[in-house]
């Protein structure tokens, strides 16, 4: 009932049950009325970005969550894992109309940059950490926080390989308290500039972690203007103009938050009932017998007078508190996009079908997150930073050409990290037979695998060479089985005639 509805009301009854009357007439659909008895649902017409203003409190109430509740840490630990793994590859790509030499050429030192750059610290600002794991670092602050921004720094006479170096930071950093226009007559919401086709143009950056410790001679609270170039911003969409990220403990928050409280009483309530008190009633002279405090344990059974009497505490019962349990941790695990099995390691009642069926849908929302966010609003952007620091320091004609001419000639592509399989046995033997069939391709089941199908047939032919020249028969070697196969038909032949 509104304001009006109330004034109605206060006025004439008769005509404010007319109206409710009416209104609850045209209402066809309940779900227009579900708020009229649940005052934990609030309609609101408000965007994706009025919606979710209050996400740094969010990301603070989680953040300590995970530090704190362990099945918190599970939910970012699982999907990092299953997103990120071990790193999602990166693979060099190089335009088909050059000769085959200058493309192997090309990617040969791509491959070797890589090898020399990415796959160890060097690419960290930090020096911490090589690409692989900043990735995970993005990932579970994504999770966490919502959101994740990537700065590129350029070092120079820095002795790296490629002038490229990355830094993530905590969307902590945005200096959300700007807004208006800028001299260029740029709009700024939240931190983040815009010019007027609302293309971002730059990110207004605390110097330092507005909640870290002071460093001498500065103040956390004075931000700077970063070209939009220089910045990667990473954040899952949900809604169509949302142009910043919440916290994926949203909707899972609360039921964690209760659970870890529930467990701590239930353990509380544990150690109530293993509390055996004892209650001595002395006999008529009144003198207490301490012999009874200290003989008093387990399974003894002592002896007092007639005129003595001994009664016993009845603690409270300790209930079964797994169903509770298993049904919360099934709704957080269903809220956040994961299996209770990943969740919990719980694998009681568990067959290969039905944990192939809970994984299917599992790794339907890994993909999703993984070709719908990572790769192409952190690693496609990340690609053409790579390739441009690449370009400074390449000597080679035909790659500065391919690289300043056609900025899709040279380009990353990326191989997500590999599927851990429910059943090997089952599996493998199901996707051979999609390739033998003709409905899969080698390279895709390979790729699906989480391996580069071209760094695998680097490595087999290797593994052949350094066979052959060592002349050691391996039962993994294809040409073995038709050397086999040949033999027996030869041996036939021979029978029949």
């Amino acid at each position: 009932m509104n304001l009006l509805d109330r004034v109605i009301l206060a006025l004439s009854p008769q005509r404010a049950a007319a109206r409710e009357k009416a209104r609850t007439i045209a209402m066809h659909y309940r779900a227009a009325r579900l708020g009229h008895r649940n005052d934990g649902i609030r309609p609101s017409g408000s965007d994706a970005d009025l919606a979710s203003r209050d996400r740094r409190r969010i990301s603070f109430y989680v953040r300590d969550m995970i530090r704190n509740a362990p099945f918190a840490s599970r939910v970012q630990q699982v999907i990092c894992g299953h997103v990120v793994g071990d790193g999602i590859i990166p693979k060099v790509q190089v335009s088909k109309g050059l000769r085959d030499e200058v493309r192997d050429r090309i990617r040969d030192r791509g491959l070797e940059l890589i090898e020399d750059h990415l796959d160890t610290t060097d690419i960290d600002r930090h020096g911490l950490l090589n690409f692989y794991g900043l990735q995970a670092v993005a990932m579970n602050t994504v999770v966490e926080a919502g959101e994740v921004l990537i700065r590129r720094h350029r070092p120079t006479n820095s002795g790296l390989a490629i002038p490229l170096q990355i830094e993530v930071l905590e969307p902590d950093y945005i200096d959300d308290s700007r807004w208006g226009r800028s001299p260029d007559g740029n709009e700024i919401r939240e931190g983040i500039e815009y010019d007027a086709d609302n293309s971002r143009v730059a990110y207004w950056l605390f110097t330092q972690h507005p909640g870290g410790e002071w460093r001498p001679g500065t103040s956390p609270y004075i931000s700077e203007r970063v070209p939009a170039d220089e910045i990667i911003h990473i954040f899952r969409v949900d809604r169509p103009d949302q142009t910043r990220g919440v916290s994926w403990f949203t909707p899972i928050a609360e039921k964690l938050l209760n659970l870890d409280d529930s467990e701590d009483a239930h353990l509380m309530r544990q150690k109530i009932a293993a509390c055996f008190a004892a209650f001595h009633h002395t006999g008529a002279d009144g003198k207490p017998r301490p012999e009874l405090g200290k003989m008093l344990e387990p399974g003894v059974i002592m002896q007092i007078a007639d005129d003595e009497d001994l009664t016993f505490s009845d603690p409270p019962e300790v209930g079964d508190f797994d169903v509770f349990q298993k049904g919360v941790l099934r709704s957080v695990a269903m809220g956040a996009g994961i299996t209770y099995e990943a969740l919990t390691g719980d694998l009681s009642g568990v067959n290969f079908s039905s944990a192939r069926i809970g994984r299917l849908e599992m790794d339907r929302n890994v993909s999703r997150w993984q070709w719908t966010m990572m790769v192409p609003m952190f690693l496609q952007p990340f690609g053409k930073w790579f390739i441009e620091a690449w370009a400074e320091v390449e000597q080679d004609e035909a790659f500065q050409l391919m690289v300043w001419e056609d900025r899709k000639a040279v380009r990353l592509t990326w191989v997500p990290p590999h599927r851990i399989l429910v059943d090997p046995a089952r599996e493998f033997s199901a996707l051979r037979e999609a390739v033998r069939s003709g409905f899969q391709s080698r390279q895709g089941v390979v790729r699906q695998l989480g391996v580069d199908p071209e760094r695998l047939l680097q490595e087999q032919v290797q593994d052949k060479e350094e066979a052959d020249k060592l002349q050691l028969p391996f039962d993994s070697d294809p040409r073995a089985d038709v050397s086999r196969k040949n033999a027996t038909f030869d041996d036939k032949d021979s029978n029949d005639e």
